[in-house]
């Protein structure tokens, strides 16, 4: 056989399977459910968007990702991505679904949120949702959830699980291991010794543990024991204090002292430690900022009331009866100016965070206030692609879901959002949604747009 013709032969070869390639159907028809056809995906784990691509879905997954628009079935629905942003759907990691989930579901899918953290579960309710990868006909988020938190003698808050001695500690996480949760929730007022039991036992027995550092457990601690993630920033500008001993100190926010005694070099020794743990910070800046700013109103009169269920707002005007609004804000604005000018060199040192927004307490909008979270983490110091990761890819990281949420790719479950604009150059441009996709369901403008104003036009009638 001559070299040309084995030449000839190999570039015949080259072009039938280009060909092949090229149409994966012996009809140049490929049968998928969706596809969203010339988008630009936001590569959430290199920052690169990935220009002009097709996004095929079936079922409730990414089923391929091509170069290329493809020819398609007349029974797939096409949706038009070009000059539209796809990102993975978004994860609010601290929040109170419980309270109103048939409520709130209409507004988290609207923003986008397409998975939930639920800091205080109530077992019964969440065992009636699909928990963990939920079916293609349930409109609401995927969950993940806690049961009820375990606090100390008297509790902070009635309703939690009391215990007063370690074994009673550990016998409250067993009971709540046999509900099937995904991790432990820990509160404020949980002794060192009863904080430490819970830990030395979620350890045993292989579940997180996240939520409040108690008053009597500095941060250190807490990194020590293996506690999953830390809620509010507690305990950290104790840490950093020149001052101030953290341990047996007061959990509510922190006052002038700790401001006026903040130490640089505490404070770069606490991220180092941070940043080689395994903790997570979920610093819910949305509620620490309507702390600091009851008493304005121009954040008080926010329009995005008009689209809450009546209930919800007049439960907020209850909680702060009897209480001094003005000084109540000026302390707590305070701390939260301060606190935010430390998320960005924090997440330079290389802390881990995750974006949580702590609804539904008192200004904090279910769905839209992520989109608020992610602001802040900007205005802090984050990069625009940080802040997107702490709401996607670290929240994956974190639940240890990875091959189900977090990033735009072939097996991922379809739970997605298309953007109108490029929110790597704006963090603002994530609430220009054109459509969500959750778990293969496609969810366009139009009904989004109902979803939002549900609670608007119940309130006129």
């Amino acid at each position: 056989m001559s070299t040309n013709y084995l030449s000839k032969t190999i570039k015949s070869f080259s072009w039938i399977l280009l060909l092949v390639l090229s149409f994966p159907s012996c009809n140049g028809v490929v049968n998928h459910d969706c596809l969203i056809t010339n988008v630009n995906i936001i590569d959430v784990k290199t920052g690169k968007i990935l220009k002009n691509k097709t996004v095929a879905i079936d079922n409730s997954r990414i089923a391929a990702i091509y170069n290329n628009e493809i020819m398609s079935s007349d029974s797939t629905i096409i949706i038009n991505g070009s000059g539209k942003y796809l990102l993975p759907g978004l994860w609010d990691m601290h929040a109170h679904y419980k309270w109103g989930q048939a409520d709130l579901d209409p507004l988290l899918i609207a923003n986008g949120i397409t998975g939930v953290r639920e800091m205080w579960g109530n077992m019964p309710i969440i065992e009636g949702l699909p928990k963990r990868t939920q079916k293609s006909d349930f409109v609401s988020p995927d969950i993940y959830t806690s049961g009820d938190m375990i606090d100390g003698n008297p509790p902070m808050i009635q309703g939690s699980i009391s215990v007063s001695t370690p074994d009673e500690a550990v016998d409250a996480v067993n009971r709540q291991i046999k509900d099937d949760v995904d991790f432990i929730k820990v509160y404020s007022m949980l002794t060192e010794e009863c904080f430490m039991a819970i830990a030395k036992e979620t350890k045993k027995r292989n579940i997180p543990f996240a939520g409040h550092i108690p008053g009597g457990v500095s941060i250190y601690q807490a990194i020590e024991a293996g506690m999953a993630s830390s809620e509010h920033l507690y305990g950290v500008l104790y840490a950093c204090s020149s001052e101030t001993n953290f341990k047996n100190t007061p959990v509510y926010k922190p006052n002038d002292v700790l401001i006026n005694t903040f130490s640089e070099e505490k404070f770069d020794s606490l991220c180092y430690v941070l940043a080689k743990s395994n903790m997570w910070l979920c610093p819910t800046l949305t509620v620490l900022r309507a702390l600091g700013y009851l008493n304005d109103t121009s954040f008080t009169n926010d329009k995005r009331l008009e689209y809450l269920p009546e209930y919800l707002t007049d439960l907020w005007s209850q909680w702060f009866k009897g209480i001094d609004i003005d000084n109540f804000s000026k302390n707590n604005k305070t701390s939260f100016l301060f606190e935010l000018d430390l998320i960005g060199k924090m997440n330079k040192k290389g802390v881990k965070f995750l974006a949580g927004t702590d609804f539904v307490n008192p200004y904090c909008f279910p769905g839209f206030s992520l989109h608020d979270e992610l602001s802040l983490m900007v205005k802090g110091g984050m990069s625009e692609l940080d802040a997107l990761r702490t709401a996607t890819l670290n929240a994956a990281i974190f639940m240890n879901k990875e091959n189900d949420f977090g990033t735009v790719e072939v097996g991922k479950l379809a739970s997605l959002v298309l953007l109108n604009k490029n929110p790597l150059e704006n963090i603002e441009n994530t609430t220009s949604i054109e459509t969500v996709i959750l778990r293969g369901r496609v969810i366009d403008r139009t009904t989004l747009d109902k979803m939002t104003n549900y609670h608007k036009t119940l309130n006129l009638k």
